[in-house]
């Protein structure tokens, strides 16, 4: 998707029909628009979604009012009035045209809310035009509405793809956008299939074909409910884990109660590492113990066969089964394998019976030689196992007595701060800890419901191994059950494809994160990005990774950083399947239109998030005001840029000042008084 332009009709502050034109190339794909606050950046940028869903952001107040307020004072009562945005765009090697309008009557000075219709066109290649059906299922298609959280974002508030309530949206936004949708899709779709199957084999594969087939349709609706209960809390505990760490923040601002919450951070992650390090210990210990306890057990019994080897092979009677017995089926057979007749006390007979006395010598002392070989080395094994085991109790005791220690000081700092004489400091720690109540719950459950699902997932399996073998005589039926068996087995196959796929995207993302995360920061950070796709930041100290509370203008670069790689990877991906002559040369080539860009970061970061967007999509929309813009951030992104534009603020506030900005060495009107208050889109390159 490339943006060609986008006309603005009566849209908020827009007056009248304005203009600007966004196409671009790969050398130049920046275009730079310069607002002061109100000027209606945020409103440009929401022209686009409300072009394309019919939807603003929530940080976009008065929704109701669409039509610029002048237009809308000078209408008289009983006459209409047109609001619409319209965008030319390319997508696949085809041009389309979206407008999104509505008609509003005034009947007072209130606007009523606007019934928007939208409308799509798709130019031909002879250059007509041709209307598309369906036109926001279309656009759904191109670009679903989910996903456009990752190319049309306010700067500011873009963070929220870091708080840990969105993982789960954010997670299967990434889905659809890296093409793993479609086989969730067909995973949806399978148990539909499979219940129209087992309909036929309920009805006439008999009783007991009936019987299991029903306790697995049962087990079906159980595993249906404690999915949709997990997804439930999960995003539950998510919400509650976020609020807890809010009330922490507050601890840690509070004058009175930072100096304890710095320690209680200090001791909770050294408590959390010693936690990791005693579980470490215990999985090894069990490790080594199943893996090679046996070995305790061995000392008598290596002794015990050591002594009736020694007899047997005194008596060369040790087991050497396989060459005198070939040899004995000769002899008794009467012909050799040269087919010589071996008539008994004939040479013939007598050359095989002696090779049959030096096959078993030779074989007694090879199988003596091999026992010998094993029975040595299980002294030195037990050995090893014992100062393993002694080693590994050793840690388990130290890590234990330091979970010990730590638990009590955190216990101690917590009863300082419950116990605390400042009202506000009591009320903050009440809450922490009844958020941590109710997280405990939360993980409980969860555990729980898991568990249930392990239980369920089992009893599937056995339930179908045993309607494999129910007893079926109608041909109907028959196939039915093999049918469902099949869908059995193609579901199991696609949630492997699915949990690889995931995977191998969850990896990539991780690592173009961390290169352009690590193209802008100059913090010794390191973002990761979790299975569960939650964004974190942490550091390494002393060989010992500790998570770091992530500022604002942390939490703007981690997520500017991860759209960064979420538009790569899409792109990628597609290249991937263009390949294989499936898209077209743009495929997975979608714009990013953000406002605030630069939101509370200092120069420094200014300056690295400058040169990073540039490189980050191949096409990009930069709304910023004079104070942000201008210094190093023209500077860095001039030799990229194919237009620059101005948002003239027209204004009748009394004492308004003129303003101007200055870009290429020439003054433009930034802010003007006016009769009325509107807003110009000026185009200055």
């Amino acid at each position: 998707m490339r943006l060609h332009s986008i006309t603005l009709t009566n849209f908020r502050q827009f007056q009248g029909v304005q203009s600007f034109d966004l196409s671009s190339d790969s050398i130049r794909p920046v275009s730079l628009l310069f607002g002061a606050n109100g000027a209606g950046k945020t409103t440009f940028l929401n022209a686009f979604t409300w072009a394309l869903y019919g939807t603003m952001s929530d940080d976009v107040e008065h929704q109701d009012r669409m039509v610029t307020d002048s237009v809308w004072r000078a209408l008289p009562n009983g006459d209409s009035v047109e609001v619409a945005v319209e965008v030319r765009f390319d997508h696949e090697g085809q041009t389309y045209r979206v407008l999104r309008r509505a008609s509003l009557r005034k009947e007072s000075d209130q606007q009523s809310t606007p019934s928007p219709v939208v409308q799509l066109w798709t130019t031909m290649a002879d250059g007509a035009s041709e209307i598309v059906g369906a036109p926001q299922e279309k656009i759904y298609s191109i670009l679903p509405q989910g996903v456009s959280r990752f190319f049309f974002f306010n700067g500011e508030r873009i963070e929220n793809l870091v708080k840990k309530g969105a993982y789960a949206e954010v997670q299967q936004d990434i889905k659809v956008l890296l093409d793993l949708e479609q086989v969730e899709r067909a995973l949806v779709h399978l148990p539909k299939v499979d219940r129209r199957l087992t309909q036929d084999l309920k009805k006439h594969g008999g009783d007991k074909a009936n019987e299991i087939q029903t306790a697995i349709d049962e087990l079906r609706e159980r595993e249906t409910t404690a999915r949709e209960d997990l997804k439930v809390l999960e995003g539950d505990l998510a919400v509650l884990a976020e609020e807890r760490e809010i009330v922490t923040d507050l601890l840690r601002q509070h004058a009175a109660a930072a100096p304890i919450q710095a320690q209680r951070d200090a001791v909770s992650k050294e408590l959390e590492e010693a936690r990791g390090a005693r579980d470490t210990a215990l999985a090894e210990r069990a490790t080594l113990v199943a893996t090679r306890g046996f070995l305790a057990f061995t000392e008598a019994l290596g002794d015990k066969t050591q002594v009736m080897a020694d007899g047997l092979y005194r008596k060369g009677a040790l087991p050497a089964p396989l060459k005198r017995e070939f040899v004995d089926q000769l002899l008794e057979d009467g012909a050799c394998i040269c087919r010589t007749p071996l008539v008994e006390h004939t040479a013939p007979w007598d050359h095989v019976k002696d090779w049959r006395q030096r096959a078993g010598l030779q074989a007694v002392e090879t199988a003596w030689q091999q026992l010998s070989g094993q029975i040595a080395p299980l002294s030195s094994a037990r050995a090893d196992l014992r100062d393993g085991l002694s080693q590994i109790m050793k840690r388990i005791g130290t890590e234990r007595d330091r979970v010990t220690r730590l638990e009590e000081s955190k216990s101690e700092l917590d009863g300082k701060l419950r116990d605390s004489s400042l009202e506000d400091v009591q009320a903050l720690e009440a809450k922490r800890m009844d958020l941590n109540s109710r997280i405990g719950v939360k993980q409980q459950r969860i555990g729980s419901v898991k568990s249930d699902l392990e239980r369920i997932a089992k009893d599937i399996t056995q339930k179908t191994k045993e309607r494999s073998h129910a007893k079926v005589t109608d041909e109907l039926a028959a196939k039915a059950r093999a049918r469902s068996d099949l869908v059995q087995s193609v579901r199991r196959a696609l949630d492997e494809i699915l949990a690889i796929r995931e995977e191998d995207m969850r990896r990539r993302l991780d690592a173009e994160l961390k290169t352009v995360f690590r193209s802008i920061t100059h913090q010794n950070h390191v973002p990761t990005l979790s299975k569960g796709f939650e964004l974190t930041l942490h550091k390494d100290v002393n060989g010992v990774e500790l998570p770091v509370p992530k500022s604002t203008g942390e939490n703007q670069i981690l997520s500017l950083s991860f759209v960064a790689a979420v538009s790569k990877l899409a792109r990628e991906i597609r290249k991937e399947r263009r390949a294989e002559g499936k898209s077209a040369e743009d495929a997975g080539a979608y714009p990013i239109v953000m406002d605030a860009a630069f939101g509370s970061l200092d120069q420094d970061y200014q300056q690295a998030v400058s040169r990073a967007l540039a490189q980050m999509a191949p096409q990009l929309v930069v709304l910023v005001s004079k104070s942000q813009g201008l210094g190093k951030v023209v500077t860095e992104l001039t030799p990229y840029v194919s237009h620059i534009g101005v948002i003239e603020t027209h204004t009748t506030a009394p004492g308004s000042a003129t303003d101007d900005i200055e870009l290429e060495g020439m003054a433009y009107p930034y802010i003007r008084a006016a009769t009325t208050d509107h807003s110009e889109l000026k185009v200055i390159k």
